[in-house]
Order: structure tokens, then sequence, then C-alpha cells
């Protein structure tokens, strides 16, 4: 199926949706880090995804989900250096949970915004395998600092 007629929200979704079916926990964190970029808006992306049927899911009815078939492709696109550092930041630590293949955490974990920061931390709780257990949350210092700009 052809991912040219997705919008990048729509093939968000059905990324997320593929990495839920069937795929590590590694993979969960490194989808959940890449669909919080701007990688997905941008042109060579869809090429690199695959939207596929899962025919009787869970229910008995079939549904659609979309792949990430190869990383180091994905993270090689010319618009990837176009991106935020902290988008590039994000992609380094998703490729490498995606991939096994390690990224310096010192440098790519030091993302700047709050909201970066937090996609870190819940991409480790997921691929923890502690996802359905922990709930990252911001605290009153974070809320009342931002509330108060």
């Amino acid at each position: 199926m052809s991912t040219s007629e997705f919008s990048p929200d729509s093939l968000r979704t059905l990324i997320r949706a593929g990495a839920w079916v069937g795929r590590s926990d590694t993979e969960k964190a490194a989808v959940h880090l890449l669909t919080f970029t701007k990688l997905p808006d941008q042109p060579g992306f869809a090429e690199l995804v695959e939207v596929v049927q899962i025919p009787e899911y869970d229910d008995g009815h079939d549904i659609q989900v979309a792949v990430i078939r190869d990383w180091p492709a994905l993270l090689a696109l010319p618009a990837v250096e176009h991106l935020s550092a902290d988008d590039q930041r994000l992609l380094a630590l998703a490729g490498s949970l995606a991939t096994g293949q390690p990224v310096d955490l010192a440098a790519n974990a030091a993302v700047k915004g709050h909201e970066h920061a937090a996609k870190v931390a819940e991409a480790m709780v997921i691929a923890a395998g502690y996802h359905l257990k922990y709930e990252v949350t911001a605290t009153e210092r974070l809320t009342t600092r931002f509330a108060k700009a």
C-alpha cells in the first residue's frame, strides 16, 4: 500500500499502532521518540514506511498499521540535518533503541526542552518494559515555573 495517501499525522498514528503489535519494548520506545519529532513531516520519510493490514487482529477485525523497515536509512535521510538539535538527539536515541547500535548517551540524552526531556524519560520506561506500571509526570516545580512564564 502506498504511503503517499497518508498525512504525516496519519502515518504517526499508524506507526504507533504498528509498534504496539508484536514489537519489542525497545522498538516501542524508538517509535515513541520518532513520532514526537518533525521527521515524519519531512520529504523522503513516507518512502521508508510500510503500511500493512493485519488480518483478524485481537477482536477478529483487520487493522491497518505502519512499520519502519530500515532504521539506518531513515536516520540517514538528508532532512534529519535540518531538524532541531533536540529532534536529532531524539532520533539518535530512537535509532539506538530500534537497532541496538550504541550512541553516546551523554550527548544525546541531554535535551533542552522539558517536552523533549519527558519523551526521553518515557522512552526509557517503555524500553525497560514498565510502561504499564509507571507514568512520567511533571513536578509542581516544573508546572509552576512555566505557569508563571
